[in-house]
C-alpha cells in the first residue's frame, strides 16, 4: 500500500508539472534585438526557428512553444538603470508583462557601453545611472531578486550587446567583458558571494560572449558595418537557434 501510495503522489507530481510548463512569451528588446529576431537579410529569424523546433520535438497545441516580440520600454531608453526602475515598479510600466505572459525576456542594446567609468564601489549606487561593473551588478541583482518573487514567470535575462573596434576601445570592451563574464559564470553559477543561489525561473543568455572577439568587441563577420554594431545576418542565422534552444530547453 505504501509503494502504491508513492507511485501514486510521484504521478500526480510529474501531472503538475507537465501542465506548468513555460511554452509561450513575450520579448522585450530595442534594435539589437529586432536584428536578431527578424530573418534582417538571412535565411532564418526566431519565428522561423520556433516553428522548427516545434516540428522536431513534434510539439503541438498547448506544448508547442510560441513567442512574441515588442519595442519596449519606449523611447530609446533601455539601460539596467531603467530596468532596474521598472523592475522596481518606480512607473509599473513591467506589471501587464508579467500578468500576461508565461516567459518575459529582457534585454539591453549596446548603446550604454560607452563612458564607462570603471570597476567602482559601493558608493557608485548613490548615482544609479553611474556606468561601472559595481551598479551594473547591482541592477542585475535588484532585477533578478524581483524575477525570483514571480515563480509564475519563466525570465531570460540577456548579456549586453557588444560594439565594433571602431565604436569603442580596450579599456571599454574589457569593462564589459568582465561584467557579462561575472554575470553567466558567477552569478548565473550561484557564485556571487552577494546573491547566492541562483533562482530556476531565471536563465541568463549569454549574447555577449556568442558574437565576440578575445579583446571584447564584436566580430565584424557578425557587425552591419565597420561603424554600426547592430548584429548583421549572419549573426541573425548564428544567435536565433540558439535563442530558441537555450531558453525553451
Amino acid at each position: 500500500k505504501i509503494i502504491l501510495v508513492v507511485v501514486i503522489l510521484i504521478g500526480l507530481s510529474t501531472s503538475n508539472y507537465a501542465q506548468s510548463l513555460f511554452r509561450s512569451g513575450i520579448f522585450l528588446h530595442h534594435s539589437t534585438g529586432e536584428a536578431i529576431w527578424e530573418p534582417n537579410g538571412s535565411n532564418t529569424s526566431v519565428p522561423n526557428e520556433m516553428a522548427l523546433y516545434n516540428t522536431q520535438k513534434g510539439y503541438t497545441e498547448d506544448n508547442a512553444v510560441a513567442m512574441t516580440e515588442t519595442w519596449f520600454p519606449a523611447g530609446n531608453d533601455n539601460e539596467w538603470v531603467t530596468w532596474h526602475n521598472l523592475f522596481d515598479d518606480s512607473n509599473g510600466s513591467i506589471q501587464p508583462y508579467l500578468q500576461n505572459n508565461k516567459i518575459i525576456v529582457i534585454k539591453t542594446c549596446f548603446f550604454f557601453f560607452f563612458y564607462m567609468t570603471g570597476v567602482g564601489s559601493p558608493a557608485d549606487t548613490l548615482n544609479p545611472a553611474l556606468k561601472t561593473i559595481y551598479n551594473y551588478k547591482w541592477h542585475w541583482r535588484s532585477i533578478i531578486r524581483v524575477m525570483q518573487q514571480h515563480p509564475e514567470n519563466f525570465f531570460v535575462i540577456w548579456t549586453n550587446a557588444p560594439l565594433v573596434p571602431s565604436s569603442t576601445n580596450s579599456q571599454q570592451a574589457s569593462l564589459v567583458n568582465q561584467f557579462c563574464t561575472w554575470a553567466k559564470d558567477t552569478l548565473a553559477a550561484g557564485n556571487d558571494s552577494l546573491f547566492g543561489a541562483f533562482p530556476p525561473n531565471v536563465y541568463v543568455f549569454d549574447f555577449f560572449h556568442k558574437v565576440t572577439d578575445d579583446n571584447g568587441m564584436l566580430r565584424l563577420e557578425y557587425a552591419t558595418s565597420t561603424t554600426d554594431s547592430h548584429p548583421n545576418d549572419a549573426a541573425t542565422e548564428l544567435v536565433s537557434p540558439q535563442f530558441v534552444h537555450e531558453i525553451f530547453n
